[in-house]
């Protein structure tokens, strides 16, 4: 779409082609712009705004800014981004409306999706996977809110490999590491990849001789400690409220690497599946009622107990 707006400059009028510049330099700002705003920008009258519109194969203002909006958030989801955010990606407000506020954490999701995706190391991941597949024994550790990242990976990655533990307790972590060596592996799950605990339970279990694979941001104390990284790096103020996009961002790698895992076959993995699945089906059968006991039988107990 802003392919198109810019190769049609030529053929514009002039106040449409100011209006399609002023697009064209901000689209995310012309998608939250009113008209009054664009037409000011663009420096020219409303009606320009209107027949630029028209000219551009749309309806009216309206139509154009929905078109526009899909637009670019196709183009968040389909490209590669590099370190600056989408344009569709805002910072939260006080005075933002309830439906303004939902749309921004949104967008800076998609944001953080795409970012992961971009970055996503393949090579780290399939080495990744294929340390777990093999591992003896498998430690999961996180804290706060990748701790309940930790619990999650737990949930998905102990119906594939033979033993998973996961613990959010800084004891419980350390004591755990201290238990791991060679063949064993310890997955260690850090936002900002600077929590002590977190960075203490990976030298513990490296001295020990376990594989530590990190799923942290690049460049931290966590992803230098680690053997191998698989980076999350997502812009998020946590001083304004918990972690968010980045926590979606590190349980989507966590379903990404379960199907690596699953993708490498591990040792006895048909047999954990199908007997799992034979406890579920049995567990979600519905009991029969016992039918109700006739007069006659409820009579002559009675008449027994007596």
């Amino acid at each position: 779409m802003l392919d198109t707006i810019a190769s049609s400059l030529d053929s514009l009028r002039r106040a449409e082609a100011a209006v399609a510049r002023s697009v064209l330099a901000d689209p995310g700002a012309a998608v939250r712009d009113s008209l009054a705003q664009l037409a000011g920008k663009a420096g020219v009258s409303e009606p320009s705004v209107l027949r630029f519109c028209r000219s551009a194969g749309f309806g009216g203002f309206q139509e154009f800014k929905i078109a526009l909006a899909q637009h670019l958030a196709a183009s968040a989801v389909r490209e590669e981004v590099g370190d600056r955010p989408t344009p569709l990606v805002r910072d939260l407000s006080p005075g933002d409306s309830v439906a303004s506020a939902a749309e921004k954490v949104l967008n800076r999701s998609i944001d953080a999706l795409v970012r992961l995706r971009s970055r996503l190391d393949g090579m780290a991941l399939e080495k990744a996977a294929g340390v777990l597949a093999q591992a003896r024994r498998v430690q999961i550790v996180g804290v706060g809110a990748s701790g309940t990242v930790a619990l999650d990976a737990h949930h998905k990655l102990f119906r594939l490999l033979p033993q998973v533990t996961a613990s959010t307790d800084a004891h419980l972590q350390a004591m755990a590491a201290a238990t791991l060596g060679p063949g064993d592996a310890l997955l260690a799950i850090s936002k900002t990849g600077t929590s002590d605990e977190i960075f203490d339970v990976a030298a513990i279990a490296r001295d020990g001789g376990a594989t530590v694979i990190a799923i942290t941001a690049s460049a931290t104390p966590l992803a230098e400690r680690a053997d191998i990284r698989l980076t999350v790096d997502v812009d998020e103020d946590t001083a304004v409220h918990t972690p968010m996009a980045s926590r979606l961002a590190q349980l989507a790698l966590i379903d990404v690497l379960t199907v690596a895992v699953g993708l490498q076959s591990p040792p006895g993995l048909d047999r954990r599946l199908a007997r799992i699945k034979a406890v579920l089906a049995g567990h979600h059968r519905v009991p029969e009622r016992p039918a109700s006991p006739s007069k006659s039988t409820v009579t002559q107990k009675t008449s027994e107990e007596s």
